[in-house]
């Protein structure tokens, strides 16, 4: 059986992304930090739901030596990981001026760190796919004043990408990036400025992942799922 990881997916687009794997064939374990209890929550969903029984991990990714220690309990187990999906990520909505050094510090860590240190952690085992949740807009250097870290963090990830992208390449491993506008559980919702009026769904992002999935010559892009959002 196929694996994937999902990062941070005991709830919103990381449970929904974990669900629609299962249904594609993919055994994939569940990741969490401090919500243990949603763990073992969605644990028991996935057994009743699709009569498989997975695996929890516990880990602070933004802590190097917990999400190294992951890494070598996961690739013990299942000795490959097939794709790999980074999810985590916090979002900070707060007025540049008003930001302290550790909210900065942290936003940058959870987003683009994690994925760096997972990622990397795991480059020798994957064999099919990276797929990194970003933001809308990453490719256009504009200013954000109230989301200044969080938009900083993801242009970063998007590099990291692109960068990955053309290294793996020759291993027929593609990489991209999900320019997500507003989704169903965001924390701010300014649907006035979307054209379209309204977020985006669960399925909508899980359509999005099975097609960069099934699509391998895709590969270093931002494809951004924003309604319009930004444009």
């Amino acid at each position: 059986m196929k694996t994937a990881f999902v990062s941070g997916n005991v709830k919103g687009i990381g449970k929904h992304i974990t669900f629609k794997l299962i249904e594609l064939g993919f055994y994939v374990p569940i990741h969490y930090n401090k919500s243990q209890e949603l763990a073992i929550n969605l644990q028991n969903e996935i057994k009743e739901k699709y009569n498989i029984k997975v695996d929890l991990f516990k880990a602070d990714l933004t802590d190097y030596n917990q999400t190294k220690n992951l890494i070598d309990c996961f690739i013990k187990k299942y000795q490959k990981l097939d794709v790999l999906i980074n999810n985590v990520g916090d979002y900070l909505y707060k007025n540049l001026l008003e930001v302290s050094y550790e909210e900065f510090r942290y936003i940058i860590d959870s987003n683009l760190m994690t994925a760096f240190v997972l990622t990397q952690g795991f480059l020798d085992y994957i064999q099919e796919s990276i797929i990194f949740m970003g933001f809308v807009g990453s490719n256009n250097i504009r200013a954000n004043v109230n989301t200044t870290a969080y938009n900083i963090a993801k242009t970063g990830v998007l590099i990291y990408a692109k960068s990955l992208a053309k290294l793996l390449a020759h291993k027929n491993i593609n990489v991209n990036v999900i320019g997500l506008g507003v989704a169903e559980n965001s924390i701010t919702k300014p649907i006035n400025e979307i054209p379209f009026k309204r977020t985006a769904t669960f399925q909508e992002i899980n359509n999005l992942v099975e097609f960069l999935l099934n699509n391998k010559y895709i590969t270093g892009q931002l494809i951004e799922l924003a309604g319009g959002w930004l444009l």
